[in-house]
């Protein structure tokens, strides 16, 4: 009978160490202030715009065009910082074309590095020159003109 005593105490003891301690809470983060974090996702949003801003579209892949003369499609590195219409003229002057300019000279500034046909930097340096600059080239009168606008 004395073995009945032991046993009861003895299977709480096994039971007692079979069980976990209860999970602790998890703590969830909140939002403490919903106008601070709405003025930085205006931040984040703006900083993305900008930053979207600044991208240029990609140009499309250029085709040869048979009717181009060899000139305009020989490649050459050309590397230059400054204003439009001398580097057209260094363009030209490598080609043998010559390079007229015309309405009230703007100081347009460019930059270029690469090496590419020809016709694709006078191009590059057009689409620099933006709204305040054409470069338009003539190839049957092997002549370049940068117009000048307002």
């Amino acid at each position: 009978m004395r073995h009945h005593y032991l046993l009861t105490p003895v299977l709480l003891l096994a039971l007692s160490a079979c069980a976990t301690k209860p999970p602790e809470p998890v703590a969830t983060t909140g939002m403490a202030n919903p106008e601070l974090a709405l003025q930085r996702a205006i931040a984040t949003t703006d900083a993305d715009l900008a930053q979207l801003g600044t991208l240029r579209p990609t140009p499309p892949p250029m085709t040869p065009d048979p009717g181009l003369p060899a000139d305009l499609k020989h490649q050459v590195w050309f590397v230059w910082q400054g204003p439009l219409e001398p580097a057209v003229r260094k363009l030209g002057k490598d080609i043998g074309y010559s390079v007229t300019a015309f309405g009230p000279h703007q100081k347009v500034i460019v930059q270029i590095n690469a090496v590419a046909p020809v016709i694709d930097h006078l191009r590059t340096l057009g689409e620099q020159a933006g709204d305040q600059a054409t470069v338009s080239v003539d190839p049957l009168s092997h002549a370049i003109s940068v117009t000048y606008h307002g």
